[in-house]
């Protein structure tokens, strides 16, 4: 029988930040433990404050955990590698806005290894799925709101 490695583990996590006050140690996440199998959908909440997004962000690799650990299938969160079949859309993420969508898709594709046919099919793919085909060619910044969440998605898969 061969046992399945988790989607996202972590560990006793622990995260702590100095203050700008005296320089205070501030708890963000106190000792977080979930086990994420894959297959599974789980919703991280609570009030604001409370370490969803730093947890996020170390299970991402993002910040170094004070203590604990946290893995993606089965490799270690602060390894590059463990990202590579991850996609995240923060809040409010950030685009260059002298790009337009396709140039943004083609970056974000490059950044992530991807080349020639491979890559501009992917594009093409993406924006057909978030129904940005027909804005391809406009500038990022003069997208509106939901045609940024669209392309933030699109940039995630």
């Amino acid at each position: 029988m061969t046992e399945t490695v988790p989607a996202v583990e972590i560990c006793h996590l622990v995260k702590d930040f100095r203050t700008s006050f005296k320089r205070l140690p501030l708890r963000a996440v106190d000792d977080v433990s979930i086990r994420i199998m894959p297959g599974e959908v789980y919703g991280l909440i609570g009030p604001n404050g409370s370490g969803k997004s730093t947890t996020m962000k170390a299970l991402l690799g993002l910040v170094a955990p004070t203590s604990g650990q946290c893995s993606i299938f089965g490799k270690d969160s602060l390894q590059v590698d463990s990202r590579n079949e991850v996609g995240f859309l923060p809040e409010n993420p950030y685009f260059y806005k002298h790009l337009s969508g396709l140039e943004t898709l083609k970056f974000y594709g490059k950044l992530c290894g991807s080349k020639g046919v491979k890559l501009r099919s992917r594009v093409e793919e993406l924006l057909e799925l978030v129904d940005l085909s027909d804005a391809r060619q406009r500038r990022i910044g003069v997208y509106s709101k939901g045609m940024l969440q669209r392309i933030g998605l699109a940039q995630a898969l």
